[in-house]
């Protein structure tokens, strides 16, 4: 009991620290938003129903035992089963009855439908591990959109932090008379418009952490911030998984695919339990019986004589002929005696031969048919449409780092223009409208590089997901 007590004072404390936690890893986002899934959890129920299902499908092969007690009270005239006399007064009568059938052969239907059964459970089971696969991967895809919005907020703040600068340096030169005024206005409406963006990027962020938390059924007004681990970008190709290992592995793994093919496996054994509907249906029963009834009574003791009745005879002398009157004192017969004089037994074979059954069966064979077709094409198409989201994925991530890498050289060429522009600006030799499309031009390069980045990023966590890597940052 003390051993139990303090498990049970684990898992709360263990809980209580997971919501009251602040900063999350991704692999403790994912861990938490499984196992407080809601659809999830109504999922496992219905795993369980599945398995109750199995279960009662192996119940059927087993033989049936039924036991019946009836208590019956007739009034009036009746035929008493057990001593088969008129009874015309009240009676009470018990019935006992136990009664036991097998089937020996219906076309293996019942054998097939424990195999359907078992098949069924096991797509559900796979079907429960892509679902949590789903969860993860939608869990993964909030947490980088957390952290691309987190750089491109820091990028937005840094850009708006280096304009008023500006600002504040040509409001000096202005107030001095050695800068013009179109400058100030100038440079204050870039602020403006970099005030904008970095609210919009804060609400961007703030937005996608309110996704995130639903994603984990954790109340908005938490406190929540993630890790931000290190993603610097180098040598992207050579990190890439080729797309036909990938789908290879995939397909020998993934549950999706596992999924589909019980369930073509199910639909042949769903054809094979319509095409036992043909066969012939033999069955063995056997039973035991017994009971007791009020009105089957015996004698109590001996006869004892009342008198001497005529019985409308007359000797030859002419004398009226008399006959005694006995009394006859009865008691019902004993519970105990009944039930083993009233003992039937009973066994007998049934054979069932379908003969015709206005095409029931034959349609019922030709939609499974159609089933199993459906089934196979299920299977098939999971199977393309895991090659094209695997391609895909590889196209996008070669084309999103090239994108990175040309951004990137983009950026560092913009940023020496850029500071070369700062510099003459601050000479006076270019205007506040030259200077701040130079900054421009770098702040879009940068959101551009940061964008491919990420891009990059969610397609090799796809790559690793299909080939079976843990999603981890």
């Amino acid at each position: 009991m003390k051993y139990k007590l303090i498990l049970i004072l684990s898992i709360v404390l263990a809980q209580q620290y997971s919501v009251a936690q602040s900063v999350w890893t991704l692999e403790q986002c994912i861990e938490y938003g499984q196992s407080h899934n809601l659809d999830l959890q109504q999922n496992k129920l219905q795993l369980e129903i599945q398995e109750y299902n199995l279960s009662r499908s192996r119940a059927t092969m087993l033989p049936s035992l039924n036991a019946n007690v009836n208590d019956v009270v007739n009034w009036g005239k009746s035929v008493d089963r057990y001593t088969n006399q008129f009874a015309d007064t009240r009676t009470n009568s018990v019935n006992l009855y136990l009664q036991s059938s097998l089937t020996l052969f219906n076309g293996f239907k019942l054998l097939n439908s424990v195999k359907k059964n078992k098949l069924e459970l096991a797509a559900q089971r796979y079907d429960m591990d892509y679902q949590e696969d789903m969860k993860a991967m939608d869990i993964t895809t909030a947490f980088l959109q957390i952290l691309y919005n987190k750089e491109n907020l820091k990028n937005k703040t840094d850009q708006l932090s280096l304009t008023q600068m500006q600002v504040d340096r040509t409001e000096k030169l202005v107030n001095a008379g050695s800068a013009a005024k179109g400058d100030l206005y100038n440079i204050k409406s870039q602020l403006a418009t970099e005030q904008a963006q970095e609210i919009e990027a804060e609400n961007k962020l703030m937005l996608s952490v309110l996704k995130i938390k639903q994603m984990m059924y954790l109340p908005g007004d938490t406190a929540f911030d993630i890790t931000a681990p290190d993603m610097e970008l180098v040598d992207g190709f050579g990190e890439l998984q080729n797309p036909n290992v990938v789908y290879q592995y995939a397909l020998e793994n993934r549950p999706e695919i596992k999924s589909a093919d019980m369930r073509v496996q199910s639909a042949h054994k769903d054809l094979s339990i319509s095409k036992g509907g043909v066969s012939p249906n033999l069955s063995i029963s056997a039973s035991l019986g017994s009971g007791y009834s009020g009105a089957n009574s015996i004698l109590d003791g001996s006869p004892v004589l009342t008198g001497f009745n005529p019985n409308g005879d007359i000797t030859m002398g002419g004398d009226v002929v008399l006959t005694p009157d006995f009394t006859y004192n009865t008691r019902p017969k004993a519970w105990d005696d009944q039930l083993i004089d009233n003992k039937n037994y009973s066994i007998g074979l049934y054979l069932s031969i379908p003969i015709f059954n206005g095409l029931q069966t034959h349609s019922v064979i030709g939609q499974s048919e159609i089933a199993k077709k459906k089934a196979e094409l299920n299977l098939e198409n999971a199977k393309w449409q895991m090659r094209q989201t695997i391609e895909q994925a590889y196209a996008d991530a070669r084309s999103a780092y090239k994108q990175y890498e040309a951004s990137a050289l983009q950026v560092d060429a913009l940023s020496e223009a850029f500071n070369y522009a700062e510099q003459r600006y601050a000479a006076k030799i270019i205007t506040a409208f030259e200077y701040n499309d130079s900054k421009i031009k770098l702040d879009i390069a940068t959101s551009e590089m940061l964008n491919a980045k990420f891009n990059y990023v969610f397609r090799v966590k796809v790559l690793d997901f299909y080939s079976g890597k843990p999603l981890k940052l």
